[in-house]
């Protein structure tokens, strides 16, 4: 990509010294202004392939340290860069055409020498055409701003051509019939050269402005927002935001899945996402936040926590989730899924199911129905070493580190697992009983982060955390 990006943009620079060197040659010569117009536009068009070539260098590099998001806006910024010169490029040659039509500095241009102006136009066009094709095409392959910039230099430079040409035309005729009012066609059409060019920089420049403001492009959040509903399994999307850097969008958004969904299963939906955004959307790097939702018929906590404790009684079953309440005609049907740590035949399960279906139906008032579906899941258990008795010094650095924090947390009961190379703390942590779910999450993070950064070799942190006596 990179490779072809460059040679695209180093083409275009071959081609603007040709040009600009050509027109300057031919303008000096017949003393057309619209020709030195063109030749003063090839000029920029020099420097702005020679900063898009560069820019396409820069925004190829990977991200790093600094620069976490790439270096995409490069290309951004030397858009800019081009608008802003075409825009100075313009003002000079309005400033020349209206001393020429207005304040008495007008040329005159020989109809021998106009032939001579044509035909380095005509060259002109064939040249851009060219170009800005091969320009376009890269461009939409990589979503190259730099480059789109760069072939609507050499569009605007077809179009300008044209209107020279034209001017051209009317000045020959008029030193031919000796009519003087057709040769202001020259600065006339150096005017109507920079009027386009005014009109299609300043589009550009928006749109350059827009990514560099990070500005979401037009309809794409919407198209999110279609797509991740589309998903299995999301209930509700929020928090969308897109940042355009070069060629690459980076996209987060929030996903509001069941509470009651297992690990595997957020896992696999947050992959579904991902993976639709990235057809949808190429060049996307996408960060998905989830957060629980109450599913329909399922507000009421009280049902789940006693399926739970039901479940609970039996060793086999490891984890509940995918509980749907459905209420029919005034009476419940429930549906959930239950894990189990080893497989079971046809005929264990189907005994199994009915014991804790009935069980439900006992404790939960107004259920007639219940579907139990098992799913066996394999886990590796890893024979875990207590080697608390040989870890004196890293529990008094632990102990220092917790009464000395910000927080100042009480820690006792620390134990040491070592589980191959892995090592695991265990502690348990005393707050102030008022404290509310949110800050013993921030504490106990802070907890986990201040040993991990103090202490080398800690794998795992598994905090209990329980009311300080007063």
């Amino acid at each position: 990509m990179s490779s072809e990006k460059q040679k695209a943009a180093l083409s275009s620079v071959v081609a603007a010294v040709f040009l600009t060197l050509v027109k300057i040659g031919v303008g000096v010569f017949t003393g057309s202004l619209g020709i030195l117009s063109e030749a003063a536009h090839s000029a920029l068009d020099l420097g702005a392939a020679f900063v898009t070539f560069f820019a396409v260098r820069i925004s190829d590099k990977p991200a790093d340290r600094e620069h976490h998001y790439g270096h995409g806006k490069v290309e951004s910024f030397s858009a800019l860069i081009e608008t802003l010169l075409l825009l100075a490029t313009c003002g000079w040659i309005i400033y020349e055409a209206m001393g020429r039509l207005f304040w008495g500095r007008m040329v005159s241009i020989e109809a021998d020498k106009s032939v001579w102006g044509m035909a380095v136009m005509v060259l002109s066009i064939a040249i851009n055409v060219s170009r800005s094709r091969v320009l376009k095409r890269t461009a939409k392959k990589y979503g190259s701003q730099a480059l789109e910039a760069d072939a609507l230099h050499f569009d605007t430079d077809v179009w300008s051509s044209l209107v020279v040409i034209a001017g051209l035309v009317c000045a020959g005729i008029g030193d031919l019939l000796g009519i003087p009012a057709l040769q202001y066609g020259d600065p006339v059409a150096a005017l109507g050269v920079s009027a386009l060019v005014i009109v299609v920089s300043v589009r550009m420049g928006k749109k350059t402005v827009d990514v560099l403001l990070d500005t979401a492009p037009e309809g794409m959040v919407e198209s999110i927002l279609n797509e991740v509903k589309g998903v299995p399994g999301v209930l509700e999307v929020s928090n969308i935001r897109v940042r355009p850097s070069g060629p690459n969008y980076f996209i987060d958004l929030c996903a509001g899945i069941g509470r009651n969904e297992s690990h595997r299963v957020v896992h696999s939906i947050v992959d579904s996402i991902r993976e639709n955004l990235q057809k949808k959307i190429p060049n996307s790097d996408i960060v998905i936040s989830t957060f629980p939702v109450d599913v329909a018929g399922m507000q009421d906590m009280e049902i789940y926590q006693t399926i739970k404790k039901i479940v609970d009684r039996f060793p086999v079953c490891t984890n509940i989730h995918n509980i749907h309440v459905y209420d029919v005609s005034s009476k419940k049907n429930i549906a959930i899924h239950i894990e189990v740590k080893e497989p079971m035949s046809l005929e264990e399960s189907h005994e199994l199911s009915h014991t804790i279906a009935a069980m439900i139906q006992e404790a939960v008032e107004g259920v007639e129905d219940v579907s139990v579906n098992f799913e066996y899941v394999k886990r590796d258990y890893i024979q875990a070493q207590d080697i608390t008795a040989q870890s004196g010094e890293l529990i008094r650095k632990i102990d220092e580190l917790m009464k000395n924090g910000p927080d100042r947390v009480g820690c006792h009961d620390i134990k040491v697992y070592r589980e191959g190379d892995r090592v695991s703390i265990f502690l348990h942590c005393e707050l102030c009983g008022s404290y509310t779910t949110e800050k013993i999450e921030a504490v106990s993070r802070n907890v986990s982060d201040t040993i991990k950064e103090n202490i080398d070799g800690i794998e795992n942190i598994h905090i209990h955390v329980e009311p300080a006596e007063e």
